[in-house]
């Protein structure tokens, strides 16, 4: 499937670990041809022109293709995914290095640790209630999920007397990140 756009940053959603999209990117406007290009371009492809393309992609050595490989990552491939990276992610994974990363964490632990170092913008960020819903997805953009407490009904961990959510990281097996949040406790 192809599928084309005329805005390379408001065109399309990709996350940075996307596996099935090849982005490529030009520049060039319809003022960068000649006025008879496309003229030209049409009446080609219409008087044999698709037949040679065809002939081209039927003689095409594909037998080092790797259909489950992921295709390259271009520099148009990151334009898309900066552009929809929000300002809070690298500030966020700063703090994840500064924890050490941790194993497993809570919100509280992440908003302490941004106070330390005076990042007081993701800070006062994170504390926002209207940021909740967006808090796990920030987290899962930096490698971190929410660890469910498989012995309480609502998921939730009891730490410091208050009920929290534990994120662990991604890269972790499952059980190590259950491990991990219960030593939190």
């Amino acid at each position: 499937m192809v599928y084309t756009t005329n805005h390379k940053t408001q065109g399309m959603y990709l996350p940075a670990n996307d596996r099935r999209h090849y982005v490529a990117w030009s520049n060039f406007t319809e003022k960068d041809f000649p006025a008879q290009y496309w003229n030209e371009l049409w009446g080609w492809l219409n008087n044999g022109g698709t037949a040679n393309v065809a002939a081209y992609l039927a003689g095409l050595d594909i037998s080092e293709f790797n259909p489950k490989a992921p295709p390259p990552k271009t520099a148009a491939f990151w334009d898309v995914v900066n552009a929809h990276t929000a300002l809070e992610n690298a500030e966020l994974a700063d703090v994840f290095d500064a924890m050490g990363p941790p194993a497993a964490t809570t919100l509280l632990g992440v908003i302490r640790k941004a106070a330390e170092m005076h990042l007081h913008d993701l800070e006062n960020w994170l504390r926002e209630r209207k940021n909740r819903r967006a808090i796990g997805h920030r987290f899962e953009d930096c490698g971190y999920t929410a660890v469910r407490n498989p012995d309480a009904s609502d998921g939730m961990w009891r730490i410091a007397e208050r009920r929290q959510a534990v994120y662990g990281r991604q890269a972790l097996p499952h059980g190590d990140r259950v491990a991990a949040a219960r030593l939190l406790t």
